[in-house]
């Protein structure tokens, strides 16, 4: 290491040589040069010089500090008592540190001079003057009152390595700077080499040549992440100030603490080990051929994911006819070769509107190479039932699934059969012999003869590569993103020569239509048509030539996230959310100016689905799949470094894992032992990712765990979610580098401080941790967290500081008490990354805020500000509550003000705001980008803001506003002018809801010029509930544009508009209203007839005494449902003959008292 400007030596190294020259010291020094430090010590040889005071004097001017190491005999040396009061004047005299080192001595001793230092003066007294003693005597004394180390007894080699870290925290950086740098630019070269072998890798010779290449690299990322998380660490704790803190002392005796003298030999023979396997890339790699075309460095971003089956329509409608033909329970296989779309198919027939109409129940299961019986009916029932199967003996399971299915019509999907599975299956379906006639079971399979043609009661279906045509039209669509070849018709006759190679094989069209919709040049697809790939052999590889071609054309930083997808089994259905989460933990993500880690990853996802390396699950517009060829190409490329734990079939060689993970199943904690001990192997553990559902691992508690954790000194990504476990072992501080910590559905209880020692952690995901309930005071030292989610966690307040969480860009919910909730909302504001959703809670402990909190923070996009006040238990006197209700009133409504937020906010909700008014947030009105807004029990306000100049408002909700009692043109400008204000009130608004508004007594509808069509003139669902002094009409003018109207417990209120209901309007519900007599039914009756989109219908004839229009009652022939509520029981009776003869089309719901 290089020492700073102006220095020649980082440390002057004082010390008697007869006392520790051959041992401690010489240790000492060995320690200090092997972490780089430049150090001076006297050489024996120096002492008979003639000018030996000047030299020592200069060395210790040309050095940072000294260490003085005091044994023994250390004052019976004049060289050494005339070295410490230099020492001590160049201290006193410059910033030079000075680190005393008792090396089995007692501090006093030196202090008092007792003991063999009382000895050595004795001596000393003889020859030396008294102004020379007393010098050194203050010196020693000086010395000894000094912040040192002390050994008495122990080990030297850990006292030695305290030394080298305490010097390398006194010298204020980390002395490895320049081994950080020589890592990073030798990792940058390997780059260009690893890119290369990467196409080369189908050779026998490459494969485990890149395997131990890519080893290396591993081992220099640890090693480099190691130096950066020091160099993290020194800078925090600086910052943080004493080391006297519980946390600090907790700090200070990891076991895998960082060791600066072993990290440059470890440096060294890691640089060493790469430079060896780099120098061989000529001779491995020089007679391979490559797949000879350009690599592509920008990829565009699709959201074509296949929503349709191309050039399968005839054999989709044959498929359809069989599973609606009306048999005994079938079973029809589709058959055909990977990658040719039998599950594409399969999922295009599940999902078709006629098979999800005729059949009552269906499921689908991805079986794979496992034809377990057991998990299959798990699955089966899961997806019957909607509820987690707690089932594992399998005579129970399958008599629940008989009572689940007797006599309903299913249909099955058993996705991706490998094995054949006569018995099993003959013996599932005897247990489903209760169902309906009709039930199928599709089977997709590569080979027919998984299944004998005696359980196939129904004709297999061998699906055929697709023609040239339809190849050519999907090809199109993906390769010029559906506008067809257009401009580009000098690619066609190229393009075609390609699709032909492909062999009618959809997943190999797709693919390369994705990887070529990026290049237009004609030598770039030339390139592509005359790869070598085209001419690789089944027995050379089994991976299809165009997947393989376009894995090559990914970047290297691509390739890194797809080939970390293998740790998916499958056919899992995997978040892109979670996904982005992984490759954020294990740095895959590249640094992009002015953007997010999760604006990068959902590029890099986006280009993935481009290429066809993801799906679209047709369950879930979240979830997505790799396909099998495509998982398997993952598999071959990522080698042994990412590892699927199937259970006790896997391989228990685990030393090369550096990403694992399992599938949760029905295991029990045997199981779970076993899998922790073989995983114990694996060293330099990067990733444990649990998967499937979180409710299967809560079998799992701390054992086996709590042992194998500390030893993942390397781990990236720890995942717990659904562990039976109530806190984790203070041990957690050894994971060092841990980015990613998800202890979600745990019963985790309390976090260990030591958790707050992670330096390098970035999230922390903590929902529905039901026992938690408050955070470490030190999170704050969590300066890299970017995401901290508590949402569903009863925490009762945030902990200090942590306005120094300045990445914190995720934290659903901040929590304030009576306590500290000033100073946290301070802090609050320092969170200027904020994105998505935030609710504060517990603001009726806030008053007095000096600054605007809210207002920057340009991220945000939900907010909830939640007073967390009862209403119902506050029973004070009318004098107490007059006087408390005033101090809310002014406090409530200075908070709220500043409080406002910034105008890109959508959604926000104000819960329990103790105002009578709400503040005027200047220009918000006019200007802010809120879509939904919900104003619940702010039971002090008696008048409501210009809510209807919110330009963007598509959403309104009211409720328990008790004070209002009317609502006018305040609501609709707030300036009480009508036809001069420049905006439409409510121009956007589509849905408007109040509730519960007992006080609510009037409804004023404002009109004007600019209100052509009403001032609800886009509203189309009206809502008005529980509002019991209500008076006046509805007025059909102002919502023109109404689809849908509930009136419910308004007495009052004329529910039937004077010019009838909008003609638009498809859902009428009113429940519970006096008004609603003989007279206005008659109304409705005429009203119900100009209707001509209505489709459900609800009344409550409890008001009714005279029906005798019931009868003659005309109801649109668009009215699909009709629910009556409590009518009488003889016009009941007389109501299902009248609506069976007049509403044979109809469903019909009647409900009510059986009197008379």
């Amino acid at each position: 290491m290089g020492s700073p400007s102006g220095f020649t030596y980082d440390v002057f190294l004082s010390f008697r040589g007869e006392d520790t020259r051959k041992n401690f010291t010489d240790h000492l020094y060995t320690a200090l040069a092997n972490a780089r430090f430049r150090t001076f010590r006297d050489d024996p040889e120096l002492k008979k010089g003639k000018n030996i005071k000047q030299e020592l004097e200069n060395a210790i001017r040309e050095s940072q500090g000294s260490v003085i190491v005091f044994s023994k005999d250390y004052a019976s040396s004049k060289w050494c008592l005339d070295e410490l009061v230099i020492i001590l004047e160049r201290k006193r005299t410059s910033n030079h540190f000075v680190l005393p080192v008792f090396y089995r001595v007692d501090p006093s001793h030196l202090r008092n001079q007792t003991a063999t230092v009382a000895q050595a003066f004795t001596e000393h007294q003889k020859t030396q003057s008294s102004e020379k003693l007393n010098g050194w005597r203050a010196a020693l004394k000086e010395v000894a009152d000094l912040a040192g180390m002390s050994l008495q007894d122990g080990h030297e080699s850990e006292f030695i390595r305290k030394i080298v870290g305490e010097i390398h925290e006194k010298l204020g950086g980390v002395p490895l700077s320049d081994v950080q740098k020589e890592l990073e630019e030798k990792l940058s070269y390997v780059d260009h080499v690893l890119n290369d072998a990467e196409g080369k890798q189908l050779e026998r010779t490459v494969k485990p040549w890149l395997h131990k290449l890519k080893e290396a690299v591993y081992d220099a990322e640890d090693l480099l992440q190691e130096i950066k998380t020091e160099a993290s660490r020194l800078r925090i704790e600086h910052d943080y100030g004493s080391s006297t803190s519980k946390v600090q002392e907790l700090i200070s005796t990891p076991s895998h603490a960082f060791d600066p003298a072993l990290t440059c030999p470890r440096a060294e023979k890691v640089l060493e080990r790469l430079d060896k396997i780099t120098k061989q890339t000529k001779d491995v790699l020089a007679s391979v051929v490559t797949a000879g075309h350009r690599v592509s460095q920008t990829l565009p971003s699709t959201s074509l994911v296949g929503r349709s089956v191309c050039g399968r329509d005839e054999e989709k409608e044959r498929l359809v006819k069989l599973l609606l033909s009306d048999d005994k329970i079938g079973v029809i296989p589709i058959v055909g070769m990977g990658g040719i779309g039998k599950t594409t198919l399969a999922r295009f027939l599940y999902n078709d509107v006629r098979v999800q109409q005729h059949f009552h129940r269906q499921a689908w299961v991805c079986v794979s190479k496992e034809f377990d019986v057991l998990k299959i009916s798990q699955h089966i029932y899961e997806s019957l039932t909607s509820q987690a199967c707690q089932i594992t003996n399998l005579d129970t399971l399958l008599s629940e699934l008989e009572k689940t299915l007797r006599g309903q019509r299913f249909f099955f999907v058993l996705d991706d059969i490998w094995n054949k599975i006569d018995n099993l299956l003959e013996f599932l379906m005897l247990h489903l012999e209760s169902a309906a006639h009709g039930s199928k079971i599709l089977i997709t399979t590569r080979d027919e003869n998984v299944v004998a043609r005696r359980m196939c009661n129904l004709e297999a279906h061998r699906l055929m590569p697709m023609s040239e045509e339809d190849s050519w039209s999907l090809f199109e669509k993906h390769a010029f993103k559906n506008a067809g070849v257009g401009t580009h018709t000098h690619l066609e006759k190229i393009g075609r020569l390609i699709v032909r190679k492909c062999n009618g094989l959809p997943l190999a069209i797709k693919s390369l239509g994705g990887l070529l919709c990026s290049k237009l040049l004609v030598e770039e697809w030339e390139s592509i048509l005359n790869s070598d790939m085209w001419e690789l052999s089944p027995d050379e590889s089994d991976i299809l030539p165009s997947l393989w071609l376009s894995y090559l054309d990914l970047p290297l930083h691509l390739k890194r996230c797809f080939a970390y997808c293998s740790l998916y089994p499958k056919n899992f259905e995997l978040k892109k959310s979670e996904l982005i989460y992984l490759w954020t933990a294990e740095d895959l993500l590249q640094h992009e100016k002015n953007k997010m880690a999760e604006e990068i990853g959902q590029g890099y996802f986006n280009d993935l689905v481009s290429r066809s390396f993801f799906q679209l699950s047709s369950s879930s517009d979240k979830h997505f799949f790799m396909h099998d060829l495509i998982n398997d190409l993952a598999s071959f490329v990522s080698g042994e470094f990412c590892f699927r734990w199937e259970g006790s079939d896997s391989t228990n060689n685990l030393i090369n894992t550096r990403h694992f993970s399992y599938m949760a199943g029905y295991h029990d904690e045997v199981y779970g032992l076993k899998m922790f001990e073989a995983l114990q192997q694996a060293k330099c553990l990067h990733t444990f990712l649990p998967l499937g559902k979180s409710y299967l691992r809560g079998k799992f508690s701390g054992k086996g765990l709590y042992e194998a954790l500390p030893k993942f000194q390397c781990l990236r990504m720890l995942k717990l979610t659904g562990y039976n476990i109530k806190e984790l072992p203070y041990s957690i501080n050894n994971l060092k580098h841990l980015k990613h910590l998800d202890l979600s559905e745990t019963r985790i209880e309390k976090l260990p401080d030591t958790i707050c020692t992670l330096y390098n952690l970035q999230v922390l995901l903590l929902s529905d941790c039901e026992g938690l309930t408050e955070l470490p005071a030190n999170l704050g030292r969590l300066i890299n967290l970017s995401d901290l989610d508590i949402t569903d966690t009863p925490i009762k307040k945030m902990p200090p500081q942590m306005g120094k969480l300045k990445d914190l860009q995720m934290l659903p919910k901040f929590v304030l008490d009576k306590h500290t909730a000033g100073d946290n909302l301070a802090e609050l504001k320092k969170l200027e990354k904020l994105r998505g959703r935030l609710c504060i809670s517990g603001l009726v402990h806030s008053s007095g805020l000096e600054a605007y909190i809210l207002r920057d923070k340009k991220f945000l996009k939900e907010l909830d500000l939640d007073w967390g006040r009862d209403w119902g238990e506050e029973e004070e006197t009318e004098e107490e509550e007059s006087s408390e209700e005033c101090n809310n009133t002014v406090e409530d409504r200075e908070v709220l003000e500043k409080l406002q937020p910034h105008l890109n906010l959508e959604r926000l909700i104000i819960h329990g705001y103790g105002g009578k008014m709400f503040p005027g947030w200047s220009e918000y009105y006019f200007s802010s980008a809120l879509v939904s807004l919900k104003l619940v029990d702010c039971q002090n306000c008696i008048s409501l803001p210009p809510l209807g100049q919110l330009p963007s408002l598509r959403e309104l909700y009211i409720q328990g506003l008790r004070r209002v009692v009317s609502i006018g043109s305040e609501f609709y400008y707030g300036d009480g002018k009508t036809t001069t204000c420049v905006n439409k009130p409510f121009r956007s608004l589509r849905s408007l809801k109040f509730y519960d508004m007992s006080g609510w007594k009037e409804w004023c509808y404002v009109g004007g010029d600019n209100n052509e069509g009403g001032v609800f003139s886009n509203l189309e669902k009206l809502e008005v509930v529980i509002c019991p002094n209500l008076t006046g009409r509805l007025a059909s003018d102002s919502l023109p544009s109404l689809e849908s109207l509930t009136v419910y417990s308004c007495p009052e209120l004329e529910w039937f508009p004077e010019d009838g209901f909008p003609s638009k309007l498809k859902s009428l519900v009113i429940i519970d209203c006096k008004k609603l007599n003989a007279k206005s039914m008659q109304n409705l009756n005429e009203g119900l007839r100009t209707l001509t989109s209505l489709e459900r219908l609800t009344l409550d004839f409890d008001r009714v005494e005279k029906l005798d229009w019931f009868a003659e009652m005309l109801f649109p022939s668009t009215l699909t449902y009709l629910q009556i509520i409590r009518v009488r029981i003889l016009i009941l009776i007389m109501g299902y003959f009248v609506l069976w003869a007049l509403l044979g089309h109809v469903t019909c719901c009647l409900f009510g008292p059986w009197s008379i």
